[in-house]
């Protein structure tokens, strides 16, 4: 998966050490299965139905994490900025899940009778309670891996000759879309404008969630392709 970030990355900064240090996940991230039969279209319909569903989920949460950020923002900017994030999350993309409720024939009973997965459950707990407890500079780290991971995957994706009739094209474009791109940089931007005000501490906290959240985005595209459940 072609995944360049020539453009995002410069030197000597926080974002282009933490991206250097989630490499190796991010290779991992990039042979998963799931993610490898989307592209090619023959991703199993048990397997995307219980992705959309944990997402449905995952995105309720991500966006008050989002609007937590904004509260926390320095400036007006910045916190209209992660406002807006945080109403695409609900209204962009829920409107993409819609379509692939209908698709797969996934119900509006389905969605709200949906319980998170463990990833999930797990996932969304780290981030609210890494937005609530920490400083701005701690929790834009947080959210940032969602925007930046799923741009590097959809651009990738996005850039592999497209299949016809792939019913996962509209997701493709979603992540793959330069509007999505730009709105991911626009974080990146803003994390490393955090960093340079941080403290040595508060950078060593950036890092640690930051990679934390990264291996949250592999567990749960892993624990989709397995349908994960609770086991007990």
């Amino acid at each position: 998966m072609d995944g360049s970030m020539q453009n995002t990355e410069i030197t000597g900064s926080f974002t282009a050490a933490a991206w250097e240090r989630i490499k190796p996940l991010m290779a991992e991230i990039e042979r998963l299965p799931l993610l490898e039969r989307l592209s090619d279209g023959t991703l199993p319909p048990e397997v995307f139905r219980h992705y959309i569903l944990q997402d449905a989920i995952y995105l309720k949460h991500y966006a008050r994490c989002l609007a937590v950020v904004a509260a926390k923002a320095p400036d007006n900017a910045q916190v209209l900025r992660f406002l807006g994030s945080a109403q695409k999350a609900i209204t962009v993309e829920q409107g993409l899940h819609a379509t692939f409720l209908s698709q797969f024939g996934i119900s509006s009973a389905d969605v709200t009778a949906a319980e998170p997965s463990p990833s999930c459950f797990a996932y969304t707990n780290f981030l609210l309670a890494t937005a609530y407890h920490s400083s701005y500079a701690v929790a834009l780290s947080a959210i940032l891996p969602c925007f930046w991971i799923y741009m590097h995957v959809g651009e990738g994706i996005k850039g592999r000759p497209a299949i016809e009739g792939n019913v996962f094209q509209a997701w493709i474009n979603t992540y793959g879309d330069p509007q999505f791109a730009a709105g991911a940089r626009e974080v990146i931007a803003l994390t490393d404008i955090a960093a340079r005000a941080a403290s040595e501490t508060e950078r060593a906290d950036m890092m640690d969630v930051f990679v934390r959240a990264s291996q949250y985005e592999w567990m749960f595209w892993d624990s989709a392709w397995r349908l994960e459940t609770w086991p007990v």
